[in-house]
């Protein structure tokens, strides 16, 4: 086929950002995906909705016309600080009715209810007697404004991302993880930076904070510091620096401060561009949206509306007409006589069945909802009876540690937790803890260090720590 290849498939990506829009073109061939096109477009602030829509409209109806892009595929990412992500564990009973139980406990993750939120979630990891999760919630509004607006252009998205899920998906596209070594994923994207952990082919952690222009490197370094992490992990980590602040002043930065193993933007060596210029790693989260129209990937989350998804061929009907097709060739060679022999006493059978048959259908769907039912109420009340709300451990921790303590992390998967943080005395903290009707076993998970804080204008000794608790069970707390 040479020079002369076609392209077999086109998919389309629109990154929708606080302060830019991001299109770009991805193309697939029998042997290989290429970045046809892509633009990066500056848009006004959100305060100027009707202006910034229209922008938007405009520099996306360039970019199809210019490219001749079809609208039936069509992936988009909204922007991360407008949903809520949560690592959670949960019972592996609920994995039958997950997606239920995730909206029963939405007020558990979030400030809002179930009803106005959307979910979807990806299976990290999956264990004898638990499923570790990522979910992201959005509010129904979110999702609707930017349906609202594509629809003004003709389009209906097949899927919904955020960019963190578009950047893991690329990243694992491009084999960029190796063996069991630790890859630190740097978003450098104003106003805010995100860092997403992952450990071999894991998804460990994912972090979003902001990002003052004006102190930028330092904010991110500070942050790199403070993450709760064990310091000497960076040191053995590889940093893959990408976003459209991103630039050589803060790889360096990095590799001196963090001492990584290694700074560098991500790997993209399975897209081929077709400007054979500097690989773009400024847009890396951009090129990994489309990519989700061309090939099966790794994080398979979809913030689309059910009703809106569109239904993948299955191969049943196909098959059924085929199978029915033999069926009735050979029917065709029984003789005459068989047929009309029969063709009486099938009648009254049929007419038996179609007369009874819808008192059965009743019965047996009222006897699978019952089931149904049954087992969702045994799930949530496991649930119920054997975790205490979040907020309530929450509220406990805020009573029992000083004013002169605070917490940096802070991570619970329904059994134990685990708080770092600084504090003027760490030992004292160990015996309050254990104290509460709350907690039992508490112990230290890493030593106590000393570290300097800045503490409004002064710079003040403290001690870092790092505890872990167990849970106690309900029935102790009541």
């Amino acid at each position: 086929m040479g020079l002369s290849m076609k392209f077999l498939e086109t998919s389309f990506g629109i990154d929708f950002r606080k302060r830019h829009l991001v299109l770009t073109l991805l193309k697939k061939s029998l042997r290989r995906i290429e970045l046809g096109d892509y633009g990066i477009h500056p848009i006004s602030s959100e305060n100027q909705k009707e202006e910034r829509e229209a922008q938007m409209i405009g520099f996306i109806n360039s970019f199809i016309s210019k490219n001749q892009i079809k609208k039936d595929k069509v992936s988009i990412a909204i922007p991360r600080e407008n949903v809520v992500v949560r690592f959670t564990t949960l019972p592996a009973a609920t994995k039958e009715n997950l997606r239920k139980v995730l909206e029963y406990e939405t007020s558990k993750y979030t400030p809002f209810e179930k009803e106005e939120v959307y979910l979807d979630y990806h299976i990290l990891k999956e264990e004898k007697d638990s499923l570790h999760l990522f979910v992201v919630f959005v509010k129904k509004t979110e999702v609707e404004y930017y349906l609202a607006l594509l629809k003004k252009i003709g389009i209906q998205p097949i899927s919904i991302q955020i960019p963190s899920t578009a950047t893991l998906n690329l990243f694992f596209f491009n084999e960029g993880m190796k063996g069991n070594e630790t890859s630190v994923l740097l978003d450098v994207t104003e106003p805010f930076f995100e860092m997403n952990l992952i450990q071999g082919k894991d998804w460990k952690e994912s972090f979003l904070f902001p990002l003052p222009g004006n102190e930028k490197i330092s904010r991110i370094m500070t942050t790199v510091k403070q993450s709760g992490q064990d310091v000497h992990l960076y040191s053995k980590s590889t940093f893959f620096v990408h976003g459209l602040n991103a630039d050589e002043t803060i790889l360096t930065a990095l590799k001196e401060t963090t001492q990584a193993k290694a700074v560098s933007p991500p790997p993209l060596q399975r897209i081929r561009l077709e400007d054979e210029g500097s690989i773009p790693y400024k847009i890396y989260p951009s090129i990994g949206v489309p990519l989700k129209g061309l090939i099966n990937t790794r994080v398979d989350l979809n913030l689309l509306p059910f009703e809106m998804r569109k239904k993948v061929r299955q191969i049943g009907k196909p098959l059924f007409i085929i199978l029915a097709s033999i069926a009735l060739a050979l029917s065709l060679t029984w003789g005459a006589g068989v047929f009309i022999r029969y063709r009486s006493e099938l009648n009254s059978i049929n007419a038996e069945i179609k007369k009874i048959r819808p008192e059965v259908e009743a019965i047996e769907k009222l006897q699978k909802r019952k089931e149904e039912l049954g087992k969702e109420i045994s799930e949530l009340r496991e649930i119920e009876v054997g975790e205490v709300s979040m907020i309530e451990i929450l509220q406990e921790l805020t009573r029992l540690l000083p004013t002169t303590a605070w917490i940096w992390n802070f991570k619970c998967n329904g059994k134990e937790i685990e708080i770092s943080g600084f504090g003027d005395s760490a030992a004292n903290l160990i015996p309050l803890l254990n104290n509460s009707p709350f907690f039992e076993k508490v112990e230290f998970l890493a030593p106590v260090t000393k570290e300097r804080i800045m503490t409004g204008p002064e710079v003040k000794e403290q001690e870092r720590f790092k505890i872990k608790a167990k849970l106690r069970p309900r029935r102790v707390r009541s």
